[in-house]
């Protein structure tokens, strides 16, 4: 299978799995923000499953199919990543949505009744569309991972690390057949 964008892949062994686990919990202590956790959910989900691949990716790699970071309280949706043209175009001409840079929006009623509660900013587990017909697979998840970690398992792998073209999503999916 060829897929536009994707420059390497590698199955990760259990050591750099180890490795990226250790990395996303450390990422997630270190890269806080004033009052806003930043987590990684995503990654236990990809990590649970029996296999994990990485890849480096071009900017010709399609859109993930959903937001991959999104902001949060306890109980609701505060804002996330929005990307699409057709959603930018809807989102913008709503009165109740606050743009954070390019990509990143914020609904004004749900900071409202989040007020006082702490927020956190999580990575979440997308679907790998083109992986849904492979024979043999399923429950196939996708993260994006930080960029400590995305440098030490270049670093690791042997892969061109400081290339700001390039960046790593891992892909986790179950054996059909176990």
């Amino acid at each position: 299978m060829d897929t536009p964008g994707v420059v390497a892949s590698k199955i990760l062994t259990d050591e750099e799995r180890k490795l990226v686990s250790i990395l996303e919990s450390e990422a997630t202590v270190g890269d806080q923000l004033v009052g806003i956790k930043i987590i990684n959910e995503g990654i236990r989900d990809v990590l649970s499953r029996d296999h994990v691949i990485v890849i480096s990716h071009s900017r010709l790699l399609r859109h993930p199919p959903g937001p991959t970071l999104v902001l949060c309280d306890r109980d609701s949706l505060i804002g996330e990543e929005v990307w699409e043209p057709d959603r930018i175009a809807n989102v913008s001409q709503d009165p109740n949505v606050i743009w954070l840079g390019r990509n990143m929006i914020i609904y004004r009623d749900a900071i409202a009744r989040a007020r006082g509660r702490p927020l956190t900013f999580c990575y979440r587990a997308l679907a790998f569309p083109e992986l849904d017909e492979v024979e043999g697979i399923r429950d196939v998840v996708s993260v994006t991972i930080g960029s400590l970690t995305h440098l030490r398992l270049s670093q690791e792998i042997g892969w061109n690390y400081d290339n700001p073209d390039l960046g790593t999503v891992l892909i986790g999916f179950n054996s059909a057949y176990s």
